[in-house]
């Protein structure tokens, strides 16, 4: 499973990307996360769907580092494997 997730709040400038690598690495899932110039962070994670339900409660409900999630928006859901993937890394930020 391949999911593209928006996580919108305060979640620059406070660990948010390490802290998202870190429970994507906990769970196995590979894939990314950066940051997007409108404030809010994108993650790419693919994995089986119970480590992506994981993750995606993790990074909802963890207050470490000043992080305050408004809201996840999940934007897309596909079965294509993560054959670019080989780890989660923190990859450049996106401009819109």
């Amino acid at each position: 499973m391949k999911v593209r997730l928006i996580v919108h709040g305060i979640v620059q400038g406070v660990g948010y990307r390490d802290f998202v690598r870190s429970v994507a690495k906990k769970h196995g899932i590979v894939g990314s996360v950066r940051n997007v110039s409108d404030g809010s962070v994108e993650i790419v994670a693919v994995g089986d769907e119970e480590s992506i339900l994981e993750l995606e409660k993790e990074i909802k409900v963890n207050e470490r580092y000043g992080v305050q999630v408004m809201q996840v928006d999940r934007l897309e859901q596909d079965s294509a494997a993560g054959a670019e993937y080989k780890d989660f890394r923190i990859e450049k930020d996106r401009k819109l």
